[in-house]
């Protein structure tokens, strides 16, 4: 996948190549441009000059049906829509059972599903779901769709660690070959991606292997807590004066 998105408003001068089956981790620090730039690669937006390639293909030249076909999203809160949970993951496409449930396995989502009333014939509005199984579930539907590149922009953030590991373990590895975009803030999906495009200001600042960027101390403070404020210095007792007299 190329991307070059040299004048939008928020990224400038932004212009990058993410080969065919690899996945990249879009890091850095909140407005820095993350989910602007996922946006474009997915043709949520379009650039106001350059342009987005898929395969070598401009994306507005991709048919609505293809563009469907090869782009998989998902996202921090996604919108699940459909009859039953496999409606919510088919997303209105003639799907057949093998290939929900393989997605369901790869977002870790399957061992749920199986476990509600009707399993994936279950409705929705009788499958009530923690925050993380919804966002499990978005995945799965990414997967199913996207045929060709996978764009996820903070989608496992309501994961637990243990159950972030895993997807994040089938998200950076081969996955049928797609290419991945990661919108990511934990240190452990960058260290997973084939690359690393630390983002700063709407610029790209570097890009390179998580192991080469982590020299850089600027790059290890995106992944530390703020440091916490002092506390304020105790107040002696009410009306007492410091010193000795």
């Amino acid at each position: 996948m190329g991307l070059t998105v040299p004048g939008h408003e928020g990224l400038d001068g932004i212009a990058f190549t993410v080969p065919g089956g690899t996945s990249a981790a879009l890091v850095g620090l909140s407005g820095s441009g993350k989910s602007l730039l996922a946006a474009l690669a997915g043709r949520l937006a379009d650039p106001d000059r350059g342009e987005v390639l898929l395969d070598g293909v401009p994306l507005p030249e991709l048919p609505r049906a293809e563009l469907r076909r090869a782009v998989g999203y998902a996202f921090e809160r996604p919108e699940l829509v459909g009859g039953t949970v496999a409606d919510a993951i088919a997303l209105g496409r003639p799907m057949d059972d093998g290939t929900v449930r393989t997605a369901a396995r790869l977002a870790c989502a399957d061992e749920f599903v199986r476990r509600l009333p009707g399993g994936y014939g279950t409705a929705l509005a009788d499958a009530p779901m923690s925050g993380g199984e919804r966002q499990r579930l978005g995945l799965a539907r990414a997967i199913a769709h996207g045929e060709r590149l996978l764009v996820l922009d903070d989608a496992t953030s309501s994961l637990d660690t243990v159950t972030e590991r895993q997807v994040g373990a089938a998200l950076t590895g081969e996955l049928g070959g797609r290419t991945r975009l990661i919108v990511a803030h934990r240190i452990n999906t960058a260290l997973r991606a084939d690359r690393v495009i630390w983002l700063e200001d709407g610029r790209v600042r570097a890009h390179g292997p998580h192991e080469t960027l982590w020299r850089d101390p600027g790059y290890r403070a995106l992944f530390q807590p703020p440091a916490a404020e002092p506390a304020p210095a105790a107040a002696g007792p009410r009306g007492s004066r410091g010193g000795t007299g």
